[in-house]
């Protein structure tokens, strides 16, 4: 297993524990509404997206028979997901405003993007 999978499959639980406690804080009322967003954010990004990623790491390669040739690619790729999500999360549920989210939002926009490509690599190449 790549460290990028091993760290996407990490992540991604730690992810899903930290989104259930921001869902039982939202619940019980310690937390304002602003929370909800990166509640839904931490579990689909956080928990869903990262799960995908790690399995898909180990997994696609093998499928095709081909060894996968950009890990340190794929582990800076589950790097900047994590960030864009935790910047994400926090300007949610900060109230920091569209500029601050934005910049995250970016970030995890292009790891998605780079997963994509990387993945698309390994199917073709």
């Amino acid at each position: 297993m790549i460290p990028a999978s091993r760290l996407a499959l990490t992540t991604a639980l730690l992810w899903f524990v930290a989104a259930n406690l921001v869902g039982l804080l939202l619940g019980v009322g310690a937390l304002p509404y602003s929370w909800r967003p990166a509640h839904a954010h931490m579990q689909l990004l956080g928990f869903v997206a990262l799960m995908i990623y790690g399995v898909a790491y180990h997994a696609l390669p093998r499928f095709r028979g081909v060894v996968f040739r950009r890990p340190g690619l794929a582990l800076f790729q589950v790097g900047l997901a994590n960030l864009g999500l935790s910047g994400m999360a926090l300007a949610w549920g900060l109230n920091l405003g569209p500029g601050v989210w934005g910049l995250f939002a970016g970030a995890s926009f292009l790891a998605g993007a780079l997963f994509a490509l990387l993945m698309l690599e390994v199917l073709w190449a």
